[in-house]
Protein backbone atom coordinates (compact mmCIF):
# COMPACT_ATOMS: atom_id res chain seq x y z
CA UNK A 1 0.00 0.00 0.00
CA UNK A 2 1.70 3.05 -0.92
CA UNK A 3 2.54 5.71 1.46
CA UNK A 4 1.72 8.87 -0.72
CA UNK A 5 -1.83 10.70 -1.07
CA UNK A 6 -2.59 13.13 -3.76
CA UNK A 7 -4.54 16.39 -1.94
CA UNK A 8 -6.51 19.01 -4.80
CA UNK A 9 -5.91 22.33 -4.54
CA UNK A 10 -7.84 25.13 -5.87
CA UNK A 11 -7.00 28.18 -7.35
CA UNK A 12 -8.24 31.64 -5.79
CA UNK A 13 -11.37 32.35 -7.46
CA UNK A 14 -11.88 29.23 -9.29
CA UNK A 15 -15.43 27.74 -10.13
CA UNK A 16 -17.48 26.41 -8.34
CA UNK A 17 -17.08 22.61 -9.45
CA UNK A 18 -13.10 23.29 -8.75
CA UNK A 19 -13.97 24.76 -5.24
CA UNK A 20 -16.17 21.34 -4.29
CA UNK A 21 -13.22 19.26 -5.38
CA UNK A 22 -10.36 22.05 -2.97
CA UNK A 23 -8.72 19.46 -0.83
CA UNK A 24 -10.09 15.96 -1.23
CA UNK A 25 -7.47 13.40 -1.28
CA UNK A 26 -6.79 10.22 -3.05
CA UNK A 27 -4.96 7.13 -2.70
CA UNK A 28 -3.74 7.05 -6.27
CA UNK A 29 -2.91 8.52 -9.28
CA UNK A 30 -5.55 7.16 -10.94
CA UNK A 31 -8.54 8.37 -8.41
CA UNK A 32 -7.33 12.16 -9.11
CA UNK A 33 -10.27 13.14 -11.30
CA UNK A 34 -9.99 15.52 -14.69
CA UNK A 35 -9.57 19.34 -14.52
CA UNK A 36 -13.25 20.59 -15.00
CA UNK A 37 -12.88 22.44 -17.91
CA UNK A 38 -9.99 24.30 -20.24
CA UNK A 39 -7.18 26.36 -18.60
CA UNK A 40 -8.29 25.28 -14.99
CA UNK A 41 -5.32 26.39 -12.51
CA UNK A 42 -6.23 24.07 -9.96
CA UNK A 43 -2.90 21.72 -8.92
CA UNK A 44 -2.80 18.14 -6.99
CA UNK A 45 -0.18 18.02 -4.35
CA UNK A 46 1.85 14.95 -3.44
CA UNK A 47 1.98 14.39 0.24
CA UNK A 48 3.79 11.79 1.66
CA UNK A 49 2.21 10.00 4.63
CA UNK A 50 5.01 8.05 7.01
CA UNK A 51 2.83 7.23 9.43
CA UNK A 52 2.04 3.64 10.15
CA UNK A 53 -1.21 2.54 9.51
CA UNK A 54 -3.41 0.54 11.72
CA UNK A 55 -3.07 -2.62 9.90
CA UNK A 56 0.74 -2.83 9.66
CA UNK A 57 0.88 -2.22 13.22
CA UNK A 58 -1.85 -5.14 13.89
CA UNK A 59 -0.16 -7.37 11.89
CA UNK A 60 3.58 -6.38 13.54
CA UNK A 61 1.56 -6.91 17.10
CA UNK A 62 0.72 -10.37 15.64
CA UNK A 63 3.80 -11.11 14.62
CA UNK A 64 5.14 -10.39 18.37
CA UNK A 65 2.35 -12.61 19.80
CA UNK A 66 3.51 -15.72 17.30
CA UNK A 67 6.63 -15.28 18.32
CA UNK A 68 5.97 -15.31 21.95
CA UNK A 69 3.27 -18.55 21.44
CA UNK A 70 5.98 -20.12 19.60
CA UNK A 71 8.13 -20.13 22.90
CA UNK A 72 6.13 -21.22 25.00
CA UNK A 73 4.87 -24.09 22.54
CA UNK A 74 8.54 -25.02 22.45
CA UNK A 75 9.29 -25.02 26.51
CA UNK A 76 6.09 -27.03 26.63
CA UNK A 77 7.13 -29.36 24.19
CA UNK A 78 10.89 -29.58 26.25
CA UNK A 79 8.37 -30.00 29.02
CA UNK A 80 6.80 -33.43 27.96
CA UNK A 81 9.60 -34.59 26.77
CA UNK A 82 11.93 -34.39 30.02
CA UNK A 83 7.84 -35.91 31.17
CA UNK A 84 8.58 -38.85 28.75
CA UNK A 85 12.37 -39.25 29.91
CA UNK A 86 11.82 -39.48 33.47
CA UNK A 87 9.23 -42.14 32.02
CA UNK A 88 11.38 -44.16 30.36
CA UNK A 89 13.91 -44.78 33.21
CA UNK A 90 11.57 -45.32 36.30
CA UNK A 91 9.37 -48.00 35.03
CA UNK A 92 10.62 -51.65 33.71
CA UNK A 93 9.03 -51.66 30.18
CA UNK A 94 9.07 -53.79 27.70
CA UNK A 95 10.95 -53.44 24.42
CA UNK A 96 8.07 -52.27 22.59
CA UNK A 97 7.16 -49.73 25.19
CA UNK A 98 10.17 -48.55 25.57
CA UNK A 99 10.74 -47.88 21.56
CA UNK A 100 7.33 -46.34 21.58
CA UNK A 101 8.05 -43.82 24.67
CA UNK A 102 11.91 -43.59 22.49
CA UNK A 103 10.12 -42.59 19.35
CA UNK A 104 7.73 -39.63 21.05
CA UNK A 105 11.03 -38.34 22.67
CA UNK A 106 12.82 -38.12 19.36
CA UNK A 107 9.42 -36.78 17.14
CA UNK A 108 9.02 -34.00 20.35
CA UNK A 109 12.76 -33.07 20.08
CA UNK A 110 12.47 -32.33 16.26
CA UNK A 111 8.86 -30.67 16.57
CA UNK A 112 10.84 -28.27 19.50
CA UNK A 113 13.91 -28.34 17.83
CA UNK A 114 11.95 -27.39 14.82
CA UNK A 115 10.19 -24.27 16.20
CA UNK A 116 13.32 -23.06 17.41
CA UNK A 117 15.27 -22.74 14.40
CA UNK A 118 12.31 -20.74 12.53
CA UNK A 119 12.13 -18.46 15.52
CA UNK A 120 15.78 -18.21 15.76
CA UNK A 121 15.99 -17.63 12.09
CA UNK A 122 13.05 -14.93 11.95
CA UNK A 123 14.89 -12.64 14.55
CA UNK A 124 18.09 -13.19 12.61
CA UNK A 125 16.05 -12.00 9.41
CA UNK A 126 14.25 -8.84 11.65
CA UNK A 127 17.91 -8.29 13.03
CA UNK A 128 19.89 -8.31 9.96
CA UNK A 129 17.88 -6.21 8.13
CA UNK A 130 18.84 -6.94 4.66
CA UNK A 131 16.65 -6.58 1.45
CA UNK A 132 15.45 -9.60 -0.84
CA UNK A 133 17.28 -11.65 2.91
CA UNK A 134 13.75 -13.28 3.49
CA UNK A 135 13.96 -16.59 1.05
CA UNK A 136 17.19 -17.13 2.49
CA UNK A 137 16.39 -17.08 6.17
CA UNK A 138 13.02 -19.26 5.16
CA UNK A 139 14.90 -21.27 3.24
CA UNK A 140 17.88 -21.78 5.62
CA UNK A 141 14.69 -22.56 8.72
CA UNK A 142 13.58 -25.51 6.01
CA UNK A 143 16.47 -26.95 5.88
CA UNK A 144 17.66 -27.23 9.60
CA UNK A 145 14.37 -28.33 10.03
CA UNK A 146 14.69 -31.07 7.81
CA UNK A 147 18.17 -32.05 9.26
CA UNK A 148 16.84 -33.24 12.45
CA UNK A 149 14.73 -36.13 10.98
CA UNK A 150 11.46 -36.85 9.07
CA UNK A 151 9.71 -35.42 11.80
CA UNK A 152 11.57 -31.92 11.54
CA UNK A 153 11.12 -31.78 7.50
CA UNK A 154 7.21 -32.44 8.18
CA UNK A 155 6.45 -29.93 10.98
CA UNK A 156 8.75 -27.18 8.76
CA UNK A 157 6.88 -28.10 5.84
CA UNK A 158 3.57 -26.97 7.56
CA UNK A 159 4.79 -24.09 9.48
CA UNK A 160 6.14 -22.60 6.10
CA UNK A 161 2.44 -23.21 4.30
CA UNK A 162 1.16 -22.02 7.35
CA UNK A 163 3.58 -18.89 6.90
CA UNK A 164 2.62 -18.77 2.98
CA UNK A 165 -0.89 -18.72 3.35
CA UNK A 166 -1.01 -15.85 5.60
CA UNK A 167 1.25 -13.69 3.10
CA UNK A 168 -1.55 -14.23 0.72
CA UNK A 169 -3.23 -11.63 2.66
CA UNK A 170 -0.58 -9.35 3.84
CA UNK A 171 0.99 -8.97 0.16
CA UNK A 172 -1.98 -7.52 -0.94
CA UNK A 173 -3.67 -5.65 2.12
CA UNK A 174 -0.09 -4.18 3.64
CA UNK A 175 2.12 -4.37 0.77
CA UNK A 176 -0.34 -3.22 -1.81
CA UNK A 177 0.89 -6.42 -4.26
CA UNK A 178 -1.20 -7.24 -6.88
CA UNK A 179 -2.80 -11.03 -7.43
CA UNK A 180 -0.75 -11.55 -10.00
CA UNK A 181 2.73 -10.55 -7.89
CA UNK A 182 1.37 -11.86 -4.87
CA UNK A 183 1.04 -15.29 -6.82
CA UNK A 184 4.78 -15.32 -8.24
CA UNK A 185 6.21 -14.49 -4.84
CA UNK A 186 4.09 -17.29 -2.57
CA UNK A 187 5.91 -19.51 -5.80
CA UNK A 188 9.46 -18.28 -4.88
CA UNK A 189 8.56 -18.63 -1.38
CA UNK A 190 7.77 -21.93 -2.12
CA UNK A 191 10.26 -22.69 -4.02
CA UNK A 192 13.05 -21.28 -1.78
CA UNK A 193 11.35 -23.16 1.01
CA UNK A 194 11.37 -26.60 -1.15
CA UNK A 195 15.24 -26.63 -1.58
CA UNK A 196 15.94 -25.70 1.97
CA UNK A 197 13.94 -28.96 3.09
CA UNK A 198 15.56 -31.11 0.58
CA UNK A 199 19.05 -29.62 1.34
CA UNK A 200 18.52 -30.47 4.75
CA UNK A 201 17.60 -33.95 4.35
CA UNK A 202 20.60 -34.73 1.69
CA UNK A 203 23.25 -33.24 4.15
CA UNK A 204 22.32 -33.70 8.01
CA UNK A 205 25.49 -32.66 8.68
CA UNK A 206 26.68 -29.61 6.65
CA UNK A 207 26.40 -26.20 7.66
CA UNK A 208 22.55 -24.92 6.47
CA UNK A 209 24.15 -21.54 5.23
CA UNK A 210 26.59 -23.32 2.50
CA UNK A 211 23.54 -25.71 1.81
CA UNK A 212 21.14 -22.68 0.79
CA UNK A 213 23.80 -20.11 -0.03
CA UNK A 214 22.75 -20.13 -3.23
CA UNK A 215 19.89 -17.23 -1.65
CA UNK A 216 22.19 -15.57 0.14
CA UNK A 217 21.63 -11.58 -0.74
CA UNK A 218 24.41 -8.59 -1.17
CA UNK A 219 25.21 -7.37 1.81
CA UNK A 220 24.24 -10.12 4.43
CA UNK A 221 26.68 -10.16 7.01
CA UNK A 222 29.12 -13.31 7.22
CA UNK A 223 27.55 -14.40 10.63
CA UNK A 224 24.08 -15.26 9.17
Amino acid sequence: MSNKKYRWHSSEGSCEKCQALNNTEYDSEKEIPDKPHPNCKCYVEVVEDNSICDCIKDFLAQVGEFIAEAVFLANEIKTEKNNFTRLLVSRNLGSEDYSLIENCIDALDQLAGTVNDFIKNFKDMRDANTKKADKYFHSKANCEGAQRGEYGKIIAKGISDLREFTDLFKNITIKGMTIKQTLQDKKEDDEANVYGRNQGEKHPDIDSRVLVDIYRPNGLPDRY
